[in-house]
């Protein structure tokens, strides 16, 4: 990658950082959201409304802040899969599914799953192979960062 690239990645990332900084200052917090209409809903259905309600706030809160970090971990997965350094790939893997598994994103956390759980069994020339795994994993990334709205660089 050029000096150039890079600095446009960076830009490109501290933009989207910003954004979701943002974002996640504008959304209403609890006081200021509408209350749900209790009058159709007895106590119990409400609570499970409510907390469905703050699981979501939850969930696209985390998503906001994973999209922050998601180039940092693809290029960190990336370097790794290069210099073909196992522990490292494992390691960045587990903690980008560690932020992955609180937020809705079951096509990246599939891929991620996957490619995690062939790098543990080193399984060789398969459909689930290694390679293939970051392959998927990797476009899956991608792809996320894309309908997010980050066109890398």
């Amino acid at each position: 990658m050029t000096d150039d690239n890079r600095s446009l990645l960076q830009g490109l990332t501290g933009m989207l950082a910003s954004s979701a900084r943002q974002l996640l200052r504008d959304a209403p917090k609890p006081a200021d959201r509408p209350a749900a209409d209790t009058d159709n809903i007895p106590g119990l259905a409400n609570n499970a409304l409510a907390l469905d309600k703050r699981q979501q706030t939850f969930s696209s809160e985390m998503f906001a802040e994973l999209l922050i970090e998601l180039p940092d971990f693809q290029k960190k997965i990336s370097q790794a899969w290069q210099t073909n350094d196992r522990h490292s790939l494992r390691s960045h893997l587990h903690q980008l599914l560690g932020a992955v598994a609180y937020c809705d994103a079951p096509e990246l956390e599939t891929a991620l799953r996957k490619f995690h759980q062939a790098i543990k069994t080193e399984t060789p020339d398969t459909p689930d192979s290694i390679d293939a795994c970051y392959t998927h994993a990797f476009n899956a990334i991608n792809s996320t960062l894309q309908h997010s709205g980050y066109d890398g660089g």
